[in-house]
């Protein structure tokens, strides 16, 4: 019977190759979409509400039909803290401020055309729209709060525009250039459908006060 001597070395150096590995596998995963439930009715106060509808560029009562990795929004390669950004489909019911037309690729900024990502989703009808969702897998990320889009959940949205705020993850040999993701950031920027009533008496609320 034939028996095999390993090194001390000859294992330090497989023990390193396999951390190394898993360093490797981990730093190019994409962080999963959250689980997190959507405000009870009437739990968001007005006032709160109220900002959020102030802030916002888009409103709309939607459903979620797809996500995919945002090509472009997220880096191939992060350690330790980490966000991966989905561009999301969803179908609109109704919408109540902003247009439809301005959410259907995402906005890569001043990045030139010839290095923006294909669209992420083809032919889409009038009604739908592309928007961006961030997972994160820290609490301490500023995107921790941003509320997750469920498929097939109909709901309401407040989606804001982050202008210049998510480093475009492309080598270029350019720039650094930035993206403008439109998103639902926080508290309140997801809501139930039954709260759409509510979200048109603030809505009037808020043009009355200008």
């Amino acid at each position: 019977m034939c028996t095999t001597t390993v090194s001390s070395s000859g294992v330090l150096f497989l023990l390193m190759s396999l951390t190394a590995c898993g360093s490797l596998q981990n730093a190019t995963t994409p962080v999963q979409p959250l689980t997190r439930e959507t405000p009870a009715i009437g739990e968001v106060p007005d006032a709160i509400l109220l900002d959020v509808i102030r802030h916002s560029e888009l409103i709309v009562l939607a459903v979620p039909q797809d996500l995919v990795p945002a090509d472009g929004f997220t880096p191939n390669f992060q350690l330790g803290a980490k966000e991966t950004w989905y561009n999301v489909r969803l179908t609109v019911d109704t919408v109540v401020k902003g247009r439809l037309g301005q959410a259907k690729v995402p906005d890569y900024g001043f990045l030139p055309k010839m290095y923006e990502p294909s669209a992420p989703f083809d032919h889409l009808s009038r009604n739908e729209i592309v928007v961006q969702y961030p997972a994160v897998n820290t609490i301490k990320s500023d995107w921790v709060a941003a509320p997750p889009p469920v498929v097939g959940e109909r709901a309401v949205w407040l989606f804001r525009r982050c202008y210049n705020c998510v480093p475009i993850g492309l080598a270029t040999g350019r720039g650094p250039y930035k993206g403008n993701p439109l998103v639902a950031q926080g508290w309140g920027s997801k809501l139930a459908a039954e709260e759409w009533p509510r979200v048109l008496g603030l809505l009037d609320r808020a043009k009355k006060r200008k």
